[in-house]
Formats: structure tokens, C-alpha cells, sequence
């Protein structure tokens, strides 16, 4: 006698993390000319406007930058010694839009494709992926503008060091992921997650070391060494200019967080694939 297998909106959750991330990881595979096809059509859209809408399709992403880099060159904010201060802006807000432009953007992405995710079996990790068009646009714009700063001030770059510091920007895009998947599945359950966020994302860079140094000492510089916003923010910059990590302890110890942080938000999405249908 034939056993009959039923399914169940439940049934994945048994599943290890290494079969969520291998099933995630396939479906990225197999939906990959999608994902490429939507990527690309967010960005083709973007240039496909006319005269004013493809200026501000450009000037939107670096005005935060611009904003605080004009503020520092009047010296409204407190300067460094050993750089720059608007290349140090520059980097602090390139590093930081990255990271809360990816968590917004993920966050959003569920609700955002709700009608693709209720009327079809799309899984969702390939939309998410998906939407992340808007993100490398962005990036792409405003490393246009640190490149412009670096050529400006006469800034000289090790290559070997622009290298160290992408690699080090591995486990806060990692991390970014992880958090941003987290929050599109409580986005859906609780209505004020992304108003919370938004608040977090929208004033968190004046804790974090973007566009003025942090206390390293006392209760504030204690509690900002679980900042990790503010570790990979400083660790770009030290590696960058200096060739080295001032505190790679923390550096690790928060690598490592990125990445339990993003595996368990894999296991949740493979977990809760039907599940969050049902609440669309």
C-alpha cells in the first residue's frame, strides 16, 4: 500500500536551516532570469522618463549626502584630524544608505508584490531578490559621488585597501538581507513595523558615526559597540584610508551576528513561504 504525502502550510517547518538555504538558494537559480529581467526593468524605467523625472531620479539618492557634506564643509559638525571631513561624510553615508536603503526596500518587497504572491506560486524569496533594482541604482549613484570627493581632495587610495574594504562590506550587505526579510514577514503581521523602522533608519546615522564621530568612551561608547551599523560604517573608513581595522574584535563578533542573523532569516522565509500568503 502506497504511503500519500500531504502537504500542509506547515509542513516546512521542520526543515533545517541548511535545507531552507539550499532550497533558497535553488529557487534564486531558477528564477534568475526573472529576478535579472526585474532588476534591469527598474533601472531601465528609471532613464526611460522624461527630462525632469530622470534629473530626479539622479538627484534624490545623493541629496541626504549632499546635504550633510554641505553642512560639514560650513562646520556645523564637529571634524576629524586623520581625514577629510567630507570624504569621511561621503563614505559614512554611502556605507549607511546601503544598508538602510536594503532594509527598507526588502522590507517592502512582500507587500509590494502582493499581487503577483496571491495570485500565483512565486516563491517569495525570488521577489524580494527581485526588488532590489532600486538599491544597486542608488549605490551606483552615489559612489559616482564618493569618487568624485576622493578625485577632489587629492585622496590617494590603495587598490589593495578599496578591495579590503568591498570584501568588508560582504557581511553588512549580508546582514542588511537578513534583517530586511525579518522585517517584511513582520511587516505583514504588524501594520506599524514600517513606521518603526522608518524612524530607526531615518535618525540612526547620528548614533552610528556617519556624519560625526561617535564617543568611544563611557555608557555611549559601551552600548555603540553593539551598534553594527556604526562598526561596518568605521570599518570601511579605516580600511579605506588607513589599511586596517581599528576594532576587529567587534568587527568579527558582528560578522558573525550578520550571519546567524541572515540564516535564521532564510529558515523563517522557506518556513513561512504559505503562511504569509494566507495574511495578504
Amino acid at each position: 500500500m502506497s504511503k500519500i504525502k500531504v502537504y500542509s502550510a506547515n509542513y516546512r517547518c521542520n526543515d533545517n536551516i541548511l535545507t531552507a538555504l539550499k532550497a533558497l538558494y535553488q529557487q534564486a537559480m531558477t528564477y534568475r532570469w526573472q529576478i535579472l529581467l526585474a532588476i534591469k526593468k527598474s533601472i531601465h524605467q528609471t532613464y526611460q522618463q522624461d527630462v525632469f523625472g530622470l534629473f530626479w531620479s539622479i538627484v534624490m539618492p545623493i541629496i541626504p549626502m549632499t546635504i550633510y557634506m554641505v553642512l560639514a564643509y560650513i562646520k556645523v559638525f564637529k571634524t576629524v584630524d586623520n581625514m577629510p571631513f567630507i570624504y569621511y561624510i561621503s563614505i559614512g553615508m554611502l556605507v549607511w544608505l546601503l544598508m538602510s536603503t536594503t532594509i527598507h526596500t526588502i522590507m517592502l518587497s512582500i507587500k509590494s508584490e502582493k499581487s503577483i504572491l496571491t495570485t500565483t506560486n512565486f516563491p517569495i524569496f525570488p521577489t524580494i531578490l527581485s526588488r532590489l533594482g532600486e538599491v544597486l541604482h542608488d549605490t551606483a549613484i552615489r559612489f559616482v559621488i564618493v569618487v568624485i570627493v576622493v578625485i577632489s581632495f587629492h585622496i590617494h587610495l590603495n587598490l589593495a585597501n578599496i578591495l579590503l574594504a568591498l570584501l568588508s562590506l560582504i557581511p553588512a550587505i549580508i546582514f542588511a538581507l537578513g534583517l530586511g526579510m525579518m522585517l517584511s514577514i513582520l511587516d505583514v503581521v504588524v501594520q506599524d513595523t514600517r513606521r518603526i523602522v522608518l524612524l530607526v533608519l531615518r535618525y540612526g546615522l547620528f548614533i552610528s558615526s556617519v556624519i560625526m564621530p561617535f564617543p568611544e568612551w563611557g555608557i555611549p561608547g559601551m552600548l555603540n559597540k553593539f551598534n553594527i551599523f556604526n562598526t561596518y560604517v568605521n570599518t570601511t573608513r579605516d580600511l579605506l584610508h588607513h589599511g586596517n581595522i581599528t576594532h576587529l574584535d567587534i568587527y568579527i563578533y558582528s560578522s558573525i551576528f550578520s550571519i546567524i542573523i541572515f540564516l535564521i532569516a532564510v529558515k523563517l522565509v522557506y518556513s513561512m513561504d504559505y503562511k504569509i500568503r494566507a495574511y495578504l
